[in-house]
């Protein structure tokens, strides 16, 4: 799996932008433009702000007003005003290109839009917390810290933490607030089952705290229901976990070294009939389905020994000898949960995974699992759609039943307290080939891969953090409400008209967003 991930909070919480008024506009390169009573402004319309009127604004905020400066203008100096070419940090820049450092979905950017930048609120507290719903040790932290620093201070406190397979990913922001998977999953359930309350400023300007005893709405859709839209987010409290052993286990086997075809898809059938017992134990296994092979490149399971391990495997194993496929299968214990993290998903601070992928998610139901032919026939057929491309499923297993966990009430859509897993259908950017290339593959991801995976799992939805907008677009509302919210939509609407009924806060796909169009300059227009 990897980092093509969560929309993050260390950068944006919410996007604001802003409405006409009888401000005049400053000087701008084109000619300024009148603005319709139903559209919010951009640069250059005469509704926007004149330069003595941000300049007015910035003073307010203590000069923390940041006109933004695109990342490639190192690059361009012609096309980005006075800027000069610097060839040693457009060195930097373009080696730098695909590491993992920092992640947006670009559901809180817009153009014209005012953006909070919370990168810089760090604060991590350990704090002993009492509620009527939780007593015991939690962390609070600000919405600029990522998943890997939240892990580390954790470990040195003695405690384990949910967070986000790519540590980059800030804990706070999109990804607690649109559920959170990760490994810890099948011992804690979702990251915003674990979140005690949150602090925020509301739209009409607020500070306030929503927890379930206060303000308890907010805190439900906060909680699950997406982020960008509600509020801002300053800081989440979240309870910790004693940290412990970690018992892992890994598996892989292939096509070639398999009898025959029958077999190995036999196998793969197999995997996933087998998987209820694995996470039902606690245990969430990651897992890859690539071109002619299968693995099992992790597995957490808090608590367990190695010999527990190749328990909880005994069955899979036994039904592979049957079937006459040969496997590699090894189990081990980390002492510690980050170092079990390190192994899998390290090093820290920034992991292994590039940051340039195409990518689409798929939360499967666990009725499949009494029937995973169609499911594994559609996984087979996308991957040999394109080899060049190289598609694969990068999935983890989970669950995160309210049975079985239990937790304050929340908006995480319903179809993740009945999942097996949560899989993702991506391939890496390749750019070395021409982009047609790639669009042409992103294409084939939103028109053909996808849809075969959706057929094979009638009555389920999508993770919000992993969605192709080329899938998933604006426009198609019913689409994306459904895969994204299920039955919680209607009340997340509530809420959000409740706590923002002038719009203020707006982000693509989010709850309240089909109020809006964008036209052809960018602006945001009333529907």
């Amino acid at each position: 799996m990897s980092c093509r991930m969560h929309s993050l909070a260390t950068a944006l919480t919410a996007s604001m932008l802003l409405w006409p008024s009888a401000i005049a506009a400053a000087p701008h390169a084109r000619q300024a433009t009148n603005v319709g009573s139903g559209c919010k402004a951009i640069p250059g319309d005469s509704a926007w702000p004149r330069e003595q009127v941000w300049d007015g604004l910035n003073q307010t905020i203590g000069g923390r007003l940041v006109a933004t400066v695109p990342q490639a203008a190192v690059c361009h100096p012609e096309g980005y005003a006075d800027v000069k070419t610097n060839e040693a940090e457009c060195a930097v820049l373009a080696n730098d290109w695909n590491l993992p450092k920092t992640f947006f979905l670009g559901k809180s950017t817009g153009k014209g839009g005012l953006s909070l930048w919370t990168h810089n609120l760090k604060s991590i507290d350990i704090i002993s917390y009492t509620s009527t719903t939780y007593t015991g040790p939690a962390v609070r932290v600000g919405a600029g810290v990522t998943g890997g620093e939240l892990l580390l201070r954790a470990s040195e406190a003695g405690y384990r933490v949910v967070s986000g397979d790519c540590p980059t990913v800030g804990v706070a922001g999109g990804y607690s607030a649109g559920g959170g998977h990760g490994l810890l999953n099948g011992a804690y359930g979702m990251a915003a089952d674990n979140v005690l309350e949150w602090e925020v400023v509301t739209a009409d300007g607020r500070h306030l705290t929503a927890s379930p005893s206060e303000n308890a709405d907010l805190y439900w859709a906060l909680t699950g229901g997406g982020a960008g839209t509600y509020a801002v987010v300053l800081s989440m409290t979240a309870r910790l976990h004693q940290d412990g052993p970690v018992g892992a286990a890994t598996l892989s086997f292939n096509s070639t070294a398999s009898p025959d075809n029958t077999s190995y898809v036999a196998a793969i059938n197999a995997w996933w009939e087998f998987l209820p017992s694995l996470i039902d134990a606690g245990a969430s296994p990651a897992f890859n389905f690539l071109a002619g092979s299968f693995l099992v490149y992790n597995t957490t399971a808090p608590g367990k020994t190695a010999d527990e391990m190749a328990t909880l495997f005994t069955p899979y194993l036994g039904k592979l000898d049957s079937l006459g496929v040969p496997y590699t299968f090894a189990t081990y214990v980390a002492p510690s949960y980050i170092e079990h993290y390190n192994v899998t998903n390290g090093p820290l601070p920034y992991g292994p995974y590039q940051a340039s992928e195409l990518f689409n998610s798929r939360i499967i139901p666990r009725a499949i699992t009494s029937g995973p032919e169609d499911l594994t026939a559609a996984m087979l057929k996308a991957m040999d759609l394109d080899p060049a491309a190289d598609w694969q499923f990068g999935c983890m297993g989970l669950n995160v039943n309210a049975t079985r966990i239990q937790h304050p009430d929340n908006a995480v859509v319903p179809y993740w307290r009945d999942a097996v897993a949560i899989c993702l259908e991506f391939s890496l950017y390749d750019w070395t080939v021409p982009e047609t290339t790639m669009l042409s593959r992103r294409q084939d991801l939103a028109k053909t891969i996808h849809p075969m995976i959706e057929a094979a799992t009638p009555g389920s939805g999508a993770y919000l953090n992993e969605a192709d907008p080329l899938v998933y677009p604006q426009g198609d509302v019913a689409k994306w409400q459904t895969a994204f919210y299920g039955t919680n939509y209607p009340r997340l609407r509530e809420i959000k008209d409740s706590w923002d009924p002038e719009g203020i806060f707006y982000a693509f796909t989010a709850v309240g967003s089909e109020d809006w169009v964008e036209d052809t300059e960018g602006r945001l227009c009333k529907a």
